[in-house]
Parts: structure tokens; sequence; C-alpha cells
């Protein structure tokens, strides 16, 4: 079971204060650090003996939660959502700073495959971070390589937040996306924008024309695709981009990696990463038509986490 942190409801503020230190707390801090949301995380638990910090996060103990700052409240719990609920109002806590959970952010194993996955309320969180990634690991690529960007694809290109600065750089831009209310979410975005296509895609088939394409790149999507995904993805790749054409890709760097065992399932890794790393682009790479021109090992809340890695077609 995998428990989607409720981003699209807790109010906007510098911190979040997380009361459940279980399976439910740990896999939500996961996700604020993956996606820092906010500056500030506690967690609190009746449990919790002494004040710890680690990092960013402070563990603190529920008798001094009225000492900390008035930020929004997440419930860590379905079982005892209510119980809990009911203590902290007891304790003064008020009732608009508490955010409890429902069933539609507990998820099953048949929900993990990252194409079928409902991301929104990822995509609502993620908006605000655009300019600050574009700016500090595409742009600097860009400047280096002097991509072609008359013929652009953003593939997975969720609601298009990176598309709306591309946009503004390219003479034509296809987002794709195997969701249709991403899709469509896009199509409404860039509607006064004659330079922008929006096209729902297959899993198995990018909706472009072949040898059409001078420039790719995928953003915070393809970390969660898993070897075999990537290996054809990279021929459809190699079908829609004209010789020469470049591709950037931010990816995985789990499998292998020195702090923990990638597991299979993406959902059960930090910050949701596949088991795949710049190995594996490499030698997907040498198969697929594809020169590596070079990658960039990143930190992502973990050292050496991602990998953007920038390939070029023979």
């Amino acid at each position: 079971m995998f428990y989607l942190f409720p981003f699209g409801t807790v109010p906007k503020s510098d911190g979040v204060i997380v009361y459940g230190a279980g399976i439910i707390g740990q896999s939500f801090l996961k996700q604020l650090q993956a996606t820092q949301l906010v500056s500030s995380i506690y967690i609190t638990d009746k449990k919790i003996t002494s004040t710890k910090q680690e990092g960013a996060i402070t563990f603190i103990p529920e008798k001094k939660l009225s000492l900390l700052p008035a930020h929004p409240i997440v419930v860590a719990s379905l079982k005892f959502g209510d119980e809990i609920e009911q203590r902290l109002l007891q304790q003064g806590v008020d009732a608009n700073r508490l955010i409890k959970l429902d069933t539609n952010h507990a998820l099953e194993e048949g929900q993990y495959d990252p194409h079928s996955f409902d991301w929104n309320e990822y995509y609502t969180n993620a908006e605000g971070h655009n300019e600050v990634q574009f700016q500090a690991y595409l742009e600097p690529l860009m400047q280096k390589h002097n991509f072609n960007l008359s013929q652009v694809v953003d593939f997975a290109c969720g609601k298009g937040r990176i598309a709306e600065i591309l946009s503004r750089l390219s003479t034509s831009l296809i987002c794709v996306d195997t969701s249709q209310e991403a899709i469509s979410h896009c199509a409404l975005r860039f509607t006064d924008k004659q330079n922008v296509d929006s096209r729902v895609s297959d899993p198995e088939k990018i909706p472009v024309d072949s040898n059409s394409v001078s420039f790719i790149y995928s953003w915070d999507a393809m970390v969660h695709f898993d070897y075999r995904s990537i290996d054809y993805i990279l021929s459809e790749f190699s079908r829609i981009l004209s010789v020469g054409g470049y591709a950037v890709l931010h990816h995985s760097n789990a499998r292998g990696h020195a702090e923990f065992k990638a597991d299979k399932n993406w959902r059960r890794n930090p910050h949701c990463r596949s088991e795949f790393n710049a190995d594996d682009m490499h030698h997907i790479c040498s198969k697929s038509g594809f020169i590596v021109e070079e990658q960039q090992i990143l930190d992502w809340g973990i050292k050496a986490l991602d990998c953007i890695s920038v390939i070029r077609k023979r």
C-alpha cells in the first residue's frame, strides 16, 4: 500500500506538521522532502518522547505541539484519524488546521504503474518549482550544446510546467502524455499559443511523425520508469528524432545506490525512484542508435539519486 500526501488540500504555508510517525507518516516525509513543498517539517506523535532534529525534519513530542507555529497539521492515519482529531481539538488546536485522509489517498499495488498513476496533487505542488529547476539544470545545458529548438517534444509533460518556459523558446512544441486529464489541461493552458500542440500518447507509441523532431526533453517523469520502459521509449525517441537531434532526459540513478538497495517497485524506493541508473542509460543508448554526450549525477533529497543524460541520435 502507498499513501499519497494530500497536497491539494493542505493550505499554503512555510511549514507543515505531520501527526503520526508510522508507515503513513514516514511516506509523507519522503514525499515532502522530494517535492520541497515547505521549508519546515515537523512530525509529532504521542510515542515521541523527546525533540530531535534530522536535517529539515524536527521530531517533537505531542505535549509540545502548542509551542510550534500554527502550521497545517496532517493526520497521518486512516484507522485512528477521528480519534486523533478529537484529541487535538480537546487540546485547543484550531479545527481549520487539521487535514485528515480519506481512502483516495491509499493506493493498492495495482495502481503503481507511472503512466496510470494519478499525479494531480503532485502537479499542483510542483508547479512553483519550474523556473528554478529550469534555470538550475536545463538552461545551462541548452547554452552549452546549442540545441535546435525548431521542433521540440516534451515527453511525459504533465500539466506543462516546463513547457510553459520552453514554449517561449521553441518554434514548435508538442506536449505528449498518457494522461488525458493532463493533456486537456495543457490544451487549455496553451490555448493562446499557436506554436504548442498537446497530444495524448499511448504507453507504447508517441503520436509524432518519424524523423520530425529536433529536440526531446523529459523532466521529473522518467525518474519513475524502469529499464524495460526506458528501453522501449528510447526506440520511439530514435524513431521520431532527426539524425543529430538531442534528448535531455531526467531519470533515476537508484539502482546500485550506495545508501540503499533499490526495489523493483518504484513506489518503495526513496522519492519513488525506479530501479535504474546512469550505466543502464548508457547500455540502452548503445543499442538504440544514441551517443551519450554527457551525464550529470544529481542529488535529489539523497546524494546521487538522479541523473540527467544528454543523448544524441547518430
